[in-house]
């Protein structure tokens, strides 16, 4: 393949000279025999021109999450609300948001100045997204590659934390419910699998401390519904011996397992304790308050919008994982 320094070495120029000459810049000063030189040398070679790509200081927003989603979920709300602050707060425009579904191809996104990543996406498809921008800042999946640049909260040491805690109040046979993690692929369609970082932590943590014979994982949807269903599944199989404690992976499962638990006249924390992440609103008013860990959503927002305001100024040639770590906030669910 032909490349920069072969032009030049054909047109006896240095390589900056030909890359100035060709992307116009107007400071350049050379003579028209120069270049001239030049430019037989890039149609004697077939050299392909790169033109380089001029972006604009706004921001955009991809993410595989619908619009009823975000609507449903506080999690994704708070996300979006805390980029809408920040970018608000700086002055920068980042009102543009592409969802992503079967019947949409990809959107042109090389003129932003850099885009925000909301939600899981296959490494496959943020690849190919990089290919046309790569000022990207991926938001809550520190399973992406270190290339880009990241912000996320540390789940996996509140997840920790949680069960830490149960296993001091002398639990041991202590269950799981939670949610599938959905990665949009190139086909635009979603690949299932359990690698969800709560369920890893967990599974790993009972292995960790000689529990592996108590590890039960119960694993669908992330609303009320399946919270309640995956509760009542975990009550009918294991009615003989009941976990004394559930970790559950989000404040709206946990609704859903409340549910379950009072129809099966179980009381919490003194039958079985359960302890769960988000902290939503509705978590401080259940009965009993619940034990959740607040996952400062708001805060990945904002942290996105600042890493992508340094992309947008080029103040630095490297990607940065920057992890926030998630509050413990104990109530009377344990």
């Amino acid at each position: 393949m032909v490349g920069i320094r072969d032009v030049a070495k054909r047109a006896q120029v240095s390589p900056a000279t030909v890359s100035r000459l060709l992307n116009e810049d107007q400071t350049l000063s050379v003579t028209e025999e120069t270049r001239q030189r030049v430019l037989a040398a890039v149609k004697e070679l077939d050299y392909q021109v790169k033109k380089k790509i001029k972006r604009n200081a706004s921001i955009c927003i991809i993410t595989p999450v619908s619009e009823e989603e975000e609507i449903d979920d506080p999690y994704f709300r708070a996300i979006r609300l805390g980029l809408t602050q920040e970018a608000r707060q700086m002055k920068i425009a980042a009102n543009r948001i592409f969802r992503l579904n079967e019947d949409k191809p990809l959107p042109e996104i090389d003129a932003f100045g850099a885009v925000i990543v909301m939600g899981h996406l296959a490494k496959e498809l943020l690849a190919k997204l990089y290919q046309h921008n790569p000022n990207i800042i991926v938001v809550d999946d520190p399973l992406a590659e270190e290339k880009y640049d990241m912000v996320y909260v540390d789940i996996a040491k509140a997840t920790e934390n949680h069960l830490d805690r149960l296993y001091d109040k002398g639990h041991r046979n202590i269950a799981f419910i939670g949610g599938l993690r959905n990665s949009m692929q190139e086909n635009h369609k979603f690949k299932i699998s359990d690698d969800d970082i709560r369920t890893q932590t967990y599974r790993d943590w009972m292995v960790t401390h000689g529990l592996s014979e108590n590890i039960q994982t119960y694993l669908a949807g992330w609303g009320p519904l399946d919270g309640m269903r995956l509760a009542e599944q975990l009550i009918e199989d294991h009615h003989e011996k009941l976990p004394t404690a559930i970790l559950v992976a989000s404040d709206p499962l946990a609704v859903g397992v409340y549910r379950a638990l009072a129809k099966n006249d179980l009381t919490i924390p003194d039958d079985i304790a359960v302890v769960s992440f988000d902290n939503v609103e509705v978590s401080e008013f259940m009965t009993p308050p619940l034990s959740t860990a607040d996952l400062k959503t708001s805060e990945m927002g904002k942290a996105a919008i600042r890493l992508a305001s340094e992309k947008i100024q080029e103040v630095r040639g490297y990607p940065i994982g920057l992890v926030i770590p998630a509050e413990i906030i104990i109530r009377e669910s344990e």
